[in-house]
C-alpha cells in the first residue's frame, strides 16, 4: 500500500474533511481505471490513497470496522501492519481509525460535540506542548487525538436515559483547573532554562491555555474524557 503523493491524477476528487467544525461528505468520480480515494482532517492533515490501496486497508484491518470498539492505543499495538509502524504510520493508522469510526458514531450527528472535544484535546497538548518548550512528541500527539476523539464519541452518553451522573461536578472542575494551574506555577518556578524575567510571562501564557480548557469543560463526561485524556498521554515524575 503506497500513499500518493501525486494527486493530480485522472479523476476528479471531491474533499472530505471538516468544514466549520462538521465532517463534509466525500465523493471520488473516477475518469479512467484509477481513482484516489483523499482524506482531509480538522488538523490540516491529509491522506491521499489509490482506491484499491484504500481497500486493501479494510481487507488487512478489520477492526475498522468496529464490530468490537477499542481504545485507539489498543488497536495500535495489537494490529501489525508493517505499513504503520513508524511514528508517522502511527500518527496514518490513528487519522484513520478516526475516520472509520466516525462513519459508525455518523458523520453530522455528533459534529458540535466532535468539535468541541477536538478543541479541548488540542488545548491539553498544547499546554503540555507549552510546559515542556515542545518537541515532535506534541506534533504526533495532535495527528493522533483525532481517533481519542472520535473514541470519546463513541463512550459518550447518547441520550438521557444513559446519564448516571447527572450531578453537578462544578467542585471537581475547579479541583482539576487548580491542579494544571499549580502545575503550571511549579514546573514554571523550577524550570531553570527560562530566564527569570520571562518566567511570569510564560504563566500568564500557560494560564490563558488553561482558560481555554475551563471554558470547553462544560459536563461531567469532558470532564472525564479531560482527565482521562490528560492522564494517559502527559505522565510527570
Amino acid at each position: 500500500m503506497k500513499l500518493v503523493v501525486k494527486i493530480f491524477q485522472i479523476c476528479i476528487v471531491i474533499l472530505l474533511g471538516y468544514q466549520n467544525g462538521a465532517f463534509a461528505k466525500a465523493i471520488a468520480t473516477p475518469l479512467a481505471t484509477d481513482s484516489l480515494i483523499v482524506l482531509h482532517f480538522q488538523t490540516n492533515d491529509s491522506l491521499v490513497y489509490i482506491r484499491e490501496d484504500f481497500d486493501t486497508i479494510l481487507s488487512n484491518h478489520p477492526e475498522f470496522l468496529f464490530e468490537e470498539t477499542f481504545a485507539p492505543t489498543l488497536c495500535y499495538h495489537l494490529q501489525r501492519d508493517m505499513e504503520f509502524s513508524s511514528e508517522a504510520g502511527q500518527d496514518n493508522y490513528c487519522m484513520l481509525y478516526s475516520y472509520f469510526l466516525m462513519k459508525v458514531n455518523g458523520e453530522q450527528k455528533y459534529a458540535a460535540q466532535r468539535k468541541r472535544l477536538f478543541q479541548l484535546f488540542s488545548k491539553i497538548n498544547e499546554l503540555f506542548a507549552l510546559i515542556e518548550q515542545g518537541g515532535t512528541y506534541f506534533g504526533h500527539q495532535h495527528k493522533r487525538l483525532l481517533a481519542e476523539v472520535e473514541y470519546a464519541i463513541y463512550l459518550m452518553p447518547k441520550d438521557e436515559n444513559e446519564l448516571r451522573k447527572t450531578y453537578a461536578i462544578d467542585k471537581q472542575k475547579q479541583l482539576y483547573i487548580q491542579g494544571l494551574r499549580q502545575l503550571v506555577a511549579d514546573d514554571t518556578a523550577n524550570n531553570n532554562g527560562i530566564e527569570p524575567q520571562w518566567k511570569l510571562s510564560q504563566i500568564k501564557r500557560l494560564n490563558k491555555v488553561i482558560d481555554s480548557i475551563h471554558q470547553l469543560i462544560t459536563d461531567n463526561f469532558s470532564l472525564r474524557r479531560a482527565q482521562y485524556f490528560q492522564s494517559n498521554y502527559y505522565e510527570y515524575y
